[in-house]
């Protein structure tokens, strides 16, 4: 008789990823950073909750307000709720594996999503690629639910988990795009009935409120989508392909990443396995419409990061098939390593005693905008309703966030009432005609900016340094009696 295992797998899947969860909840504080300029951005949003924002739906500000309001305004009280979007993914991960092929393979496969490179790194912030990761493989499971009953209340499961995945990121498109075409090859009885297009109704139906919201601004969001991936034609080319290719491999690990090519490489025999080929089928897609964007301009690594989950559990699956646990444990082990050097990289640059160590810091952009924050309260205390100004987004979103205790009025300087960033869209500084400026500025002030106000003086310059040799600088003047653009 076959004696069951002393381990729960559930169990033993839970524990690891509390474990992981708690190391980054520690590493965060220790790393001696503020937020990056999007998650301070997206703080704000989350400040000012509405249906659509600049260049995102409104998933991200939903998350971090609901973030906020359990755990506060800190830097983990930001990040918590989209720190535990990659555990909850990997739980996810674990019931589509357990569905298509058994306990053992949904336990590693589990394991797998969590200590992913990808995200593991994706895991220290607040993005939209957390809740869009989240959703991506929970539709999987709900596909896979519809698949096994037809039944009315699995279809709406999932027409909900894909509206809300639109909600987070447009990029859940890809999915649904890729699950119609899975129905029109795979199951095309199905399409002739009510169901699929009921679900498919409901998600866009979740998606309407941003879509009137576009309508009611002009398309901003639609408009910054096109603007990064279809207008903008920088960069590009075989040598941006094979640098995002490459940062894919890295993502997913050196094990993993080589077992996964290997799968790619034995196409014709991967097709042939029905489950496999579904994983695919919800994976490959993402990658190659990525893939198109790296050739015409330029691809962010992460943003194929929603592919990486059931590729790893197709990857985990054809190496326990072939009985290759030790090198599947291997893997994971190597991708530990490689977080943890990330996590640690500076402490082991401080260990190294490496020289312009800013230079060499992967979270180099998330430092010194807090020191920036202390310095510049002050002055703000001591010339009371002064309006907080930038020129550009990121000095804009780093001191409205590092000033939120004591919220000074802040705009964006927009004379020619462009739309480009979310602080050009949402704020406006004319009400404030007649009234003081705290203005700050990287460079030196210009003539024009002058020119649009009674005096004009420098007040302080903020300095907070990043290593021997380089600094955040910022300059802060005084206006004086606004007269209006």
């Amino acid at each position: 008789m076959r004696q069951r295992s002393p381990i729960n797998p559930p169990l033993a899947l839970l524990a690891l990823a509390a474990a992981l969860l708690a190391w980054r909840l520690w590493v965060v504080p220790q790393l001696g950073i503020t937020l990056y300029v999007d998650e301070a951005q997206y703080w704000t949003w989350a400040k000012h909750l509405d249906w659509g924002y600049f260049s995102k739906p409104p998933g991200v500000a939903a998350l971090i307000a609901a973030s906020i309001a359990l755990f506060g305004d800190g830097i983990l009280g930001v990040k918590a709720l989209a720190m535990l979007c990659y555990p909850a993914a990997a739980g996810v991960a674990y019931a589509v594996a357990r569905r298509l092929y058994d306990e053992p393979t949904a336990f590693w496969a589990g394991a797998a999503v969590l200590t992913l490179p990808m995200f593991s790194w994706l895991g220290l912030f607040v993005s939209t690629d957390a809740l869009l990761t989240l959703f991506w493989i929970t539709a999987l499971y709900a596909y896979l639910r519809v698949l096994a009953s037809d039944a009315w209340g699995d279809w709406l499961f999932l027409g909900t988990v894909c509206g809300l995945g639109l909600m987070a990121k447009y990029t859940m498109i890809a999915w649904i795009i890729a699950l119609v075409l899975h129905l029109a090859v795979c199951h095309r009885r199905r399409l002739a009935g009510p169901r699929p297009w009921a679900a498919l109704a409901l998600a866009f139906a979740i998606l309407a409120p941003n879509l009137a919201w576009n309508v009611a601004n002009d398309w901003p969001t639609l408009r910054h989508t096109a603007d990064i991936t279809v207008n903008k034609r920088a960069g590009g080319g075989f040598k941006a392909l094979g640098e995002f290719l490459a940062a894919q491999w890295v993502a997913f690990g050196p094990v993993l990443g080589s077992v996964f090519l290997v799968v790619l490489a034995s196409a014709r025999r991967s097709w042939r396995d029905e489950r496999l080929r579904l994983l695919l089928w919800f994976s490959l897609p993402l990658w190659a419409v990525v893939c198109g964007q790296a050739l015409r301009s330029n691809a962010n690594a992460n943003w194929a990061a929603p592919a990486f989950a059931p590729a790893a559990i197709a990857a985990v699956a054809w190496l326990l098939q072939r009985g290759r646990r030790r090198l599947l444990a291997a893997g994971l082990a190597i991708n530990l390593g490689l977080v943890a050097a990330v996590y640690h990289w500076p402490t082991l640059l401080r260990l190294a005693e490496v020289h312009n160590a800013a230079k060499k810091d992967p979270f180099s952009r998330a430092r010194g905008w807090d020191e920036l924050g202390r310095q510049l309260a002050p002055l703000v205390a001591a010339h009371p309703g002064a309006v907080v100004v930038a020129e550009n987004r990121t000095l804009l979103a780093h001191m409205i966030y590092e000033l939120r205790a004591v919220a000074p009025p802040a705009a964006s300087w927009n004379p020619q009432g462009l739309k480009t960033d979310h602080y050009k869209l949402s704020t406006d500084l004319r009400p404030y005609r007649g009234g003081d400026v705290l203005f700050l500025t990287q460079d030196s002030l210009a003539v024009e900016v002058a020119a649009r106000f009674r005096t004009a003086a420098p007040l302080a310059t903020l300095e907070a340094p990043l290593d021997e040799t380089h600094a955040l600088t910022v300059k802060v003047y005084l206006l004086r009696e606004f007269q209006g653009y």
